[in-house]
């Protein structure tokens, strides 16, 4: 890994460079067994030193001293493995290269093999079992079963046990290991869009009282004005973790908004025995018509969502059946008169009941949104106090 700054340093005006590399370059191949030059004539009257002296001339380069120190060096070396070298002289590249088998094939067959190290890379050096090649696609050192991989994109390792580390410029680092399965996430930040409606009924009052405090259509609900919205926070904790599944502990914050909007002219209003429906009034006593009418109660809400997860790739993502407790934290009502448009809203507690508790149940498919369904297992309003009706709300999860 030391290796990688000095090389990372060197990379820089090395690839800027590597790609004039073709048509200026001279490669040259020895035979270590027979220390001649493959593809020469072989004459045995003359030393290597000879012809690859008579190599140079034919480029109008000059093999030095140290030069031919160096090669014999790689060429009287006792490993068994092939060693190059790459020189840069009289504005030409000059590869040379010693190997005991001329099989090429071979050679390639081995860079198709290797599992981090992309083509076009030229060794600039190869000793004792350690491999680095710099290129246009990277620095790439090799020891052994471990690797090192640096790019544009950022560094790859690899280690002999074949766990991976990715560690990607401008992001997070990544550790994975073979067989890694990509389990899908509802971690992060998720919005709940939704419709809600009310479960229950409303006493029935047999007193006749003017207006009466309660009918029987007082639950009926606009279906597509009452909306749900949360916005919540959410993390979660692996517990078991399978080839083909995980099991997870989702929890977080959020914030809840049930908007009850009725079907008819009838204001919820607190009572001493609980929450009422009574019609708005003009100054001559007549009931208003009222183009809108409606309940908002907000909540601050900690959900708890064990969950089973599945690979990105699966049909089936995820699947989630957990609870939620809240707590309310504002209520209103809202209403317009169908003929002067006057807005009144009221705030009030409703004896609306301050805690709240449900089931939620979530599915996550491929190429389609998430969905849940929520359960109050409380009644909306205060309890042993009227009307019993419980909330409800279903839809999609986004983000």
């Amino acid at each position: 890994m030391k290796a990688i700054v000095f090389i990372t340093c060197m990379w820089v005006g090395f690839a800027a460079q590597a790609a004039h590399m073709g048509q200026d370059s001279v490669l040259l191949k020895i035979d270590k067994r027979n220390q001649t030059l493959v593809g020469t004539k072989g004459d045995k009257s003359i030393t290597l030193k000879e012809e690859l002296s008579q190599v140079f001339a034919k480029k109008g380069l000059v093999l030095t001293d140290s030069l031919w120190q160096k090669i014999r060096s790689m060429v009287k070396s006792e490993t068994d493995r092939d060693s190059s070298m790459l020189i840069q002289m009289g504005g030409q590249r000059i590869k040379i290269g010693t190997f005991r088998d001329h099989n090429q094939g071979k050679e390639r067959d081995e860079e198709r093999r290797a599992p981090i190290s992309k083509r076009n890379m030229v060794d600039i050096e190869k000793r004792n079992g350690e491999k680095v090649e710099i290129g246009l696609n990277g620095i790439h050192i090799q020891d052994g079963k471990e690797e090192v991989h640096v790019d544009w994109n950022g560094v790859r390792v690899k280690e002999g046990n074949g766990q991976e580390m990715k560690v990607i410029w401008g992001k997070d680092s990544t550790k994975t290991k073979r067989g890694f399965v990509d389990y899908y996430s509802r971690d992060g930040f998720n919005v709940y869009l939704g419709l809600n409606g009310l479960s229950g009924q409303v006493p029935q009052i047999t007193t006749m009282i003017y207006p009466a405090i309660f009918m029987a259509t007082d639950p009926q609900l606009n279906p597509l004005g009452s909306r749900y919205v949360s916005l919540e926070v959410s993390e979660s904790a692996m517990l078991v973790r399978g080839r083909k599944a995980a099991f997870k502990l989702g929890y977080g914050i959020g914030f809840d908004w049930y908007n009850f909007m009725f079907d008819h002219s009838r204001v919820v209003q607190k009572a001493a025995s609980g929450a009422i429906f009574q019609p708005m009034m003009d100054v001559a006593g007549k009931e208003l018509s009222l183009s809108k009418n409606k309940l908002v109660v907000s909540y601050v809400t900690l959900p708890i969502m064990p969950h089973v997860v599945f690979s990105k790739n699966s049909a089936v993502q995820m699947i989630g059946l957990g609870g939620y407790v809240s707590y309310r934290i504002d209520s209103w009502t809202k209403v317009i008169d169908a003929k002067t448009d006057q807005i009144k809203r009221e705030s009030s507690n409703f004896n609306l009941n301050s805690f709240r508790y449900g089931l939620r149940t979530e599915f996550s498919f491929k190429n389609f949104p998430d969905l849940f369904f929520n359960y109050d297992l409380v009644p909306l309003f205060e309890k042993n106090s009227v009307p019993a009706l419980s909330g409800f709300s279903f839809g999609i999860r986004l983000l």
